[in-house]
């Protein structure tokens, strides 16, 4: 093993979770600007409140194909990781080769689902009239690129189960400058290139994707990359897929089943008009964002760390590291949840040029931040348990958090306060979940306490 990868079991707890960190919240921070970047491209067209709308009803669908990278890319870390800890390697390069095949398999059957059922699609995910065919037109290129970007994600929770944070965060940087550069030259024709408006953002996405997927792959098979991947490897094993399946079934499922929620929240939403359809779509980017600043990158170094400590007998150290990262995003969440509460107004000005936008858009912000303090240690606890291979845990809280507590407010909310209560749904959710998280910690702490740990001594941090 490459000593990046030792070190997830024997270096300094405190230094070590800095180090992984903040590549990954560079890393995270970067592949949100993706989204962030066309927002602020998009809304400059003539039409721009109905291209944010479109893009709005879309992320959901988005959310689909990132579902099914990020199940691949949690199972395979946790996989990867506890693999390196108990030195089983070449159950870890077996798991690196399933999960690849799997991925572009993954990605070219759900791109070739969605090209003849586009503007069904859209229409099922709460396109209005209005944001139609600029949704159809954004959905059939993007989704050229659904097997690049799956196999770019499994190939960074490959790098990240081994320890190894700095590739994804140089992965996800390529992506995001190229499609920042092609942007404006696509959607506004700049130069030599046509005018191609939302279609122009789509085109942007896949070409960068592309890029960064070929990126991946020179590096994965590179001296450097801490894998030794033969033609052994790559051939389907029910084993090792149900290995993988463990964490990342229930981890795509949740994200599948929240897409699903997003679809729903875009129906009541559509009710109110475009404006709260694309200041729902502001507040999520802003979000996204936020979660990049903080359980974005923290999470980054969490799970392979738990995952080494979990295959090891570690106990110990497993419990410090999650003590460490709910700390870490906790006090940060409460600051920049105020932060941005205060300063809603300034930071959606370039994206708000409509009056109703304009209104509605610091609203969506500040109900969808309020409790983000509250959130970061209860998916610190989602992380910790995908890490020691309990995917089921994890997609209970997760589930109940994004869909079993937020679909019965929904309704009744939109109902008695009307899209101030849409804005608040999530909000109120976060608070409910909060105890079942700790009952969830409580229980697994109970079954592997720090005193059952096998290792004698846990290094000095």
């Amino acid at each position: 093993m490459k000593k990046q990868t030792t070190a997830l079991g024997t270096a300094p707890l405190g230094p070590l979770m800095v180090k992984l960190s903040i590549p990954g919240m560079v890393g995270m921070l970067v592949a949100s600007l993706y989204n962030v970047v066309d927002t602020f491209w998009v809304a400059g067209l003539p039409e721009g409140t109905h291209a944010i709308a479109a893009l709005t009803v879309l992320f959901p669908l988005q959310m689909v194909a990132g579902a099914l990278g990020m199940g691949l890319t949690a199972g395979v870390t946790s996989l990867v990781a506890r693999r390196f800890g108990a030195a089983r390697l070449e159950e870890a390069h077996c798991a690196a080769g399933n999960a690849l095949l799997l991925s572009v398999a993954l990605g070219g059957v759900l791109a070739l689902g969605v090209w003849p059922l586009a503007r069904p699609t859209v229409l099922l995910f709460g396109a209005t009239t209005e944001i139609l065919e600029p949704s159809v037109s954004y959905l059939t290129i993007v989704a050229c690129g659904f097997p690049f970007l799956l196999f770019t994600m499994t190939s960074s929770g490959l790098f990240r189960g081994s320890g190894d944070t700095l590739m994804p965060m140089l992965l996800q940087l390529v992506g995001a400058v190229l499609n920042a550069i092609l942007d404006p030259f696509l959607i506004y024709g700049w130069g030599p290139f046509p005018h191609l408006g939302i279609a122009g953002a789509a085109l942007a996405t896949v070409i960068s994707q592309g890029v960064g997927a070929a990126c991946s792959a020179a590096y994965l098979y590179g001296p450097r990359s801490g894998f030794r991947l033969r033609l052994r490897h790559f051939p389907l094993r029910w084993p090792v897929l149900a290995d993988i399946a463990q964490v990342g079934a229930p981890a795509a499922a949740d994200g599948l089943l929240r897409s699903v929620v997003g679809s729903l929240t875009n129906w009541v939403l559509g009710g109110f008009g475009p404006a709260a359809l694309a200041a729902h779509g502001l507040s999520m980017r802003v979000m996204m964002l936020m979660v990049s600043c903080l359980g974005g990158g923290v999470h980054q170094a969490l799970v392979p760390t738990v995952g080494y400590c979990f295959g090891s007998g570690d106990y110990r150290r497993l419990w410090r590291a999650y003590r460490i990262a709910a700390l870490w995003t906790g006090i940060g969440g409460l600051v920049l949840s105020a932060l941005l509460c205060v300063f809603a107004v300034p930071i959606l000005s370039p994206f708000t040029k409509e009056p109703e936008l304009a209104r509605l858009g610091p609203l969506a912000l500040r109900l969808r931040v309020c409790t983000f303090f509250l959130v970061e240690p209860q998916m610190m606890a989602v992380f910790m348990f995908q890490g020691m291979g309990m995917g089921g845990r994890a997609m209970l809280l997760t589930l109940s958090r994004n869909v079993l507590l937020v679909v019965p407010l929904l309704f009744p909310l939109a109902w008695v306060f009307g899209v101030s209560g849409v804005f608040a749904a999530q909000g109120v959710a976060d608070v409910l979940c909060l105890f079942l998280a700790v009952v969830l910690v409580v229980q697994v702490f109970r079954r592997y306490p720090p005193s059952a740990s096998t290792v004698a001594t846990e290094a000095i941090s």
